[in-house]
């Protein structure tokens, strides 16, 4: 009937929507670096995988749900800002392909120790809400898709208030737009880009541990980023708006595809 129909569609729709949100934040990852910099971080995938193993490994250790969310985002801030002061610093900003090199190898390394650590087989991420179900028009929503849509919905904002509402994303738009004339303005260059790619990690980290409760914690879980890439460049890579927007988008048009054409892989 029409009307079941119609709720499949609704499902895919929401469903869609779930997915778009963790693209859109592993895509304001690269954008926020790219925009800092001109740099990309192709390991931005493996800190979200670090992050979703981070939350699940603390709340193993009896640390509750809340405060290994926040204990992991602090500590992917920290990995991300002194993988920059201490990797990506020294080499020269005129050479982006060897910050390419360097984070796909870091990626390679990140995925292999959390094998070695925690096993190849998907562990479960212990979550207090992602078992709740609510109710809204004959649609059904997990507690997990509900927690992303908000989580990513809160993120959003919070980027959106730094770089356009605070006095420090006026020295980050000021770095984006010629390095050495912000670094003779007065702005400490190398300690806006530790931060910006703090920021990138923690918005991974975010992701991973929003996702985890519905896919599973191993460490295939950033290959996502490849789709995300494509998410931050389809509105003009740089743009932040653009990368939300991008990754929406794409995630609803991958599960709507499924829907209209079952047959056909993704």
């Amino acid at each position: 009937s029409s009307s079941a129909a119609s709720d499949v569609y609704k499902r895919h729709l929401l469903g869609g929507l779930v997915q778009g949100c963790i693209y859109s934040l592993i895509a304001l990852g690269f954008v926020l670096i790219y925009r800092a910099t001109r740099q990309i971080n192709f390991a931005q995938g493996d800190l979200l995988m670090l992050g979703a193993y981070l939350g699940m490994e603390l709340q193993l250790w009896g640390i509750p749900w809340s405060g290994a969310l926040l204990l992991s985002l602090l500590l992917l801030f920290l990995c991300g800002s002194l993988l920059q002061l201490g990797l990506l610093s020294p080499l020269p900003r005129e050479n982006p392909i060897s910050v390419i090199l360097l984070t796909l190898g870091l990626g390679f390394v990140l995925r292999s120790l959390a094998t070695m650590i925690w096993g190849p087989a998907p562990l479960f991420f212990p979550s207090p809400y992602a078992q709740l179900l609510f109710t809204w028009q004959a649609l059904m929503i997990s507690g997990a898709q509900l927690g992303i849509l908000i989580g990513s919905l809160i993120a959003w904002l919070a980027v959106w208030c730094l770089l356009y509402r605070s006095r420090l994303g006026l020295g980050l738009r000021a770095l984006a737009q010629d390095y050495w004339m912000a670094q003779a303005s007065g702005v400490s260059c190398k300690r806006m880009e530790a931060l910006v790619w703090g920021l990138s990690a923690t918005l991974a980290a975010l992701g991973g541990i929003l996702l985890a409760p519905l896919s599973l914690v191993h460490s295939e879980l950033g290959w996502l980023s490849i789709k995300a890439f494509a998410a931050a460049v389809l509105f003009g890579f740089g743009n932040v708006t653009g990368a939300v927007f991008g990754g929406l988008l794409l995630g609803i048009t991958e599960q709507l595809s499924a829907a209209w054409f079952p047959d056909i892989s993704r």
